[in-house]
């Protein structure tokens, strides 16, 4: 119903279930990175004993001049985000070309829907420059050129036709590229659009038509103080030397001339998101060190052997080489290499997401051969010069808290309901990734189950004859049920007791546990007087349980009964002419008994057979010949073969009762 308001918070909650739910289906097949989850699984302990130690992240701070740190901060604020009545785009920047349908509106619904798309758009740009500044002045500045060769294309193009284009499959495709292809994307988009080698029938390009619209001057104003804000930056880094005397790099050189010095064979892989900031770092490197710097710029494939001969302690030791140092990458190389041959790892620019963190110290941090006792990882931060150490914290705290805002939803540092303070988000940057993850649920679980097979294990034995049903109620803090149904897959529905009634849900094992947990001597209770009504409920429950209330039986019965009693309905009017079909009839009510195969829309089918007299005999016929021909007269037979060795239907209710 698309009139219908959508309850967002019913929406998140169903969201979070299902994440739960996958990550607990997925969770026992997966290889955990995670130390806590190696050393407590009871099956992994006594092999994984000699892991390396993680030390907490050191920082590298790298000191600016008065006027390039009033610099760093200015730019920075360039592309905070603008209000939508700020009419000021001096000092800002304003992503005109990103965002047309704010100048040119009209009163339609597909009009909202483009600047919310296009609105994105512009706000991906602006965190990508934000991140590209904080990664590199070399890779900013390239990314400046770029979107000032953006507008100047678009200026081109408006004076030649009074037209602006912008293409749908753009916006909806950017999302999904590395940022490298970003920027190339956009260039290679105006760089058609001027050549006009766009499909004007297309209806994937939005042509704004200029001359129809009050707001096309404003538009090109804003275009224009883009490109001189753009001139403006690159005049800027020119005068302040921020390329060829790049502080940040040079912070780089000095220190690891002296732990190469320190410890010359731990070796040091450092880590950037942008191919643009590993080959501006290229050069400058090897230059120093003598060409032992492996460089993965986007050519990975070429220099895989490369890579495992030199850094993978595990590569056969008669082909191992020695001739770098140093390994310089992107995050392609983040996931599916061993490198622990190296010992240090240097994140370049900031991984906002923990998830970056972890993948990248876990190319050092491997279970297959210890090399190093301790493992190092570095990480950059902006301060000025003059500061001490106290005052080059609070420095870069507050330019991290800025961007950090500027990022938004991008930087995942913090929970999304958390609010970060400056120290607070500094801490955060430096924690130890160890401690970014706690113990998994299946860890924590199998643990609690090896305990019991070890210290009880006549109540493991047990569990090979317990029914497929159990009701059984216990002492609690609160007064619920939790219905767990195994049918191929688990499903656990919670009902809570309370004045108004009992509201029905579905939970993830997960939240589900603390609650039927008990010790081993505690007494079973006698099942409530509200038991049996309320598991019923929940019995039947429908697809959309979190709209169960307590007056549930004043609403509709669940899609699986009302499809069974259409069926029984059939049955037992005994219309000679349902004969042919009644085999077919009594699979279907077997499988939504049994078996659970059918999906809801053609539940909802066989329920919606209005079936009351002869007259309605032919539409009834008419629907179970068609169910026949899409689902095969004999479907049921093929699932009972596959799953033949599987259970029919487990279902376990645990009343909990505050006394």
């Amino acid at each position: 119903d698309s009139n219908k308001e959508i309850n967002i918070n019913l929406v998140k909650q169903e969201t979070q279930l299902l994440a739960k739910t996958i990550k607990n289906i997925i969770e026992p097949v997966m290889i955990r990175r995670n130390r806590l989850d190696l050393i407590n699984n009871p099956y992994y302990k006594d092999e994984i004993n000699n892991l390396s130690k993680v030390r907490d992240p050191e920082e590298w701070f790298y000191r600016l001049t008065k006027e390039q740190s009033e610099f760093y901060e200015k730019t920075i604020d360039y592309f905070s985000e603008l209000p939508e009545d700020d009419t000021d785009h001096k000092t800002r920047f304003t992503g005109a070309i990103y965002k047309p349908a704010y100048y040119f509106q009209t009163n339609d619904e597909e009009n909202e829907q483009e600047k919310n798309s296009q609105y994105n758009l512009y706000n991906l740009i602006r965190r990508l420059l934000v991140k590209r500044f904080e990664s590199s002045f070399g890779s900013f500045k390239q990314s400046i050129q770029n979107l000032k060769t953006n507008n100047e294309y678009v200026i081109e193009f408006i004076n030649k036709t009074d037209k602006y284009v912008l293409n749908r499959d753009l916006i909806e495709k950017i999302y999904e590229l590395d940022p490298e292809d970003i920027e190339k994307e956009l260039l290679l988009f105006v760089e058609n659009l001027n050549n006009g080698t766009y499909s004007k029938k297309n209806k994937n390009y939005k042509i704004y038509n200029l001359n129809e619209y009050d707001k096309k001057d404003e538009f090109i104003k804003d275009i224009k103080s883009d490109i001189k804000l753009f001139d403006d930056i690159l005049s800027e880094l020119e005068k302040l030397k921020l390329i060829d005397n790049d502080p940040k790099s040079e912070a780089l050189l000095k220190n690891l001339r002296k732990q190469l010095q320190k410890e010359p064979n731990r070796k040091i892989v450092i880590f950037s998101e942008y191919i643009d900031t590993v080959k501006y770092l290229s050069d400058k490197l090897n230059n120093v060190f003598n060409g032992r710097v492996l460089t993965i710029a986007g050519d990975l494939k070429s220099k895989i052997e490369d890579i495992n001969k030199n850094f993978d302690a595990t590569y056969d030791e008669k082909k191992q080489e020695n001739k770098y140092d140093i390994l310089l990458s992107t995050d392609k190389i983040s996931e599916g290499f061993n490198l622990n041959r190296a010992g240090m790892v240097i994140n370049y620019d900031i991984p906002w997401n923990p998830v970056r963190v972890i993948q990248r110290i876990g190319r050092i941090n491997r279970i297959s051969k210890k090399v190093f006792d301790e493992l190092y990882i570095v990480n950059f931060f902006p301060t000025q010069i003059g500061a001490d150490e106290i005052k080059s914290r609070e420095i870069a705290s507050i330019k991290m808290f800025h961007i950090h805002n500027i990022l938004g939803e991008d930087a995942k540092i913090f929970d999304i309901d958390e609010v970060p303070t400056e120290s607070g988000l500094y801490d955060k940057l430096k924690q130890n990734p160890e401690q970014l993850e706690k113990e998994s649920f299946y860890t924590k679980m199998l643990k609690e189950y090896d305990e019991i097979k070890k210290n009880h294990p006549d109540i493991i034995k047990s569990l090979d004859d317990v029914p497929l049903r159990i009701k059984v109620a216990k002492e609690s803090n609160d007064n619920e049920i939790l219905v767990f149904i195994k049918k191929f897959s688990l499903y656990i529905r919670y009902a809570k007791y309370t004045e108004q009634g009992e509201a029905i849900s579905e939970i993830s094992i997960e939240d589900a546990i603390d609650k039927i947990k008990c010790s081993i001597d505690q007494k079973n209770l006698p099942l409530s007087s509200k038991f049996w009504d309320t598991y019923e409920k929940m019995r039947l429950l429908n697809d959309n349980p979190q709209e169960q209330t307590s007056d549930i039986k004043n609403k509709e019965i669940n899609i699986d009964q009302k499809a069974l009693n259409s069926i029984k309905s059939i049955i037992k009017k005994g219309n000679e002419r349902f004969n042919p079909y009644l085999k077919f009839l009594d699979m279907l009510r077997e499988d939504i008994v049994d078996y659970g195969t059918l999906p809801t829309k053609t539940l909802r089918r066989i329920a919606d057979i209005n079936y009351r007299s002869d007259a309605d005999t032919d539409n009834a016929i008419a629907v179970i010949e068609s169910l026949m021909r899409e689902l095969g007269p004999n479907y049921l037979d093929i699932e009972k073969q596959r799953n033949k060795n599987i259970n029919k239907e487990i279902i376990i209710a645990i009343e909990n009762q505050k006394l």
